[in-house]
């Protein structure tokens, strides 16, 4: 089920110029504003992260007609993260003549922020900052977004409906769990 696409390796290799050309009603990638990208991601404790693979993989999926799997992409996305964002990187490539994207390193960049969970209390918290390695790739995506779309589309901005749940909830507990852990590391 999570087969390259025909044209070659889809993870090596760029779009097709064609591919990239052709405009559409519906953005290449995940939209999303940087401020909620953020803002989600320190409330949901990281979570949100996995849904924003989610749904890159959905749109690279639609996009190319690419046979994979967005669920499988993001539950193992240490293994994809460097693939999303070269991706996107690649397609900025195709579009624009060049990328100013560093894919690789802001992928490596994440990846090793996520590893900081394996560390003593209180150096895991900094796991909660790993989505600003995310935050350059977005706003590229964002950009191309605008590019290659004709019509409008939602840009993703606004905090609303179960959003201000999670905000709220995650918010309180991302309170409680930076005081105990350095209230932990103190003892």
């Amino acid at each position: 089920m999570d087969k390259a696409p025909a044209r070659g390796k889809g993870d090596l290799h760029p779009p097709s110029p064609a591919a990239v050309q052709a405009r559409s009603s519906l953005p290449p990638f995940f939209a999303v504003s940087l401020a909620k990208l953020a803002i989600m991601n320190l409330c949901t404790l990281g979570l949100y992260q996995l849904y924003w693979f989610h749904e890159n993989w959905r749109c690279i999926r639609r996009r190319e007609g690419a046979d994979l799997s967005p669920a499988r992409r993001t539950l193992l996305f240490p293994f994809f993260c460097p693939a999303c964002f070269g991706r996107i990187r690649a397609f900025d490539r195709a579009l624009n003549g060049r990328s100013r994207l560093h894919s690789a390193w802001l992928a490596t960049g994440y990846l090793v922020m996520n590893l900081a969970d394996l560390l003593p209390e209180p150096w895991p918290l900094i796991t909660l900052l790993a989505f600003a390695f995310v935050l350059p790739v977005q706003a590229c995506a964002n950009r191309l977004n605008a590019q290659v779309c004709t019509a409008p589309f939602d840009r993703n901005t606004r905090i609303r409906g179960w959003n201000w749940l999670v905000v709220g909830v995650g918010g309180v507990l991302l309170i409680v769990g930076i005081v105990a852990a350095f209230h932990e590391a103190q003892r």
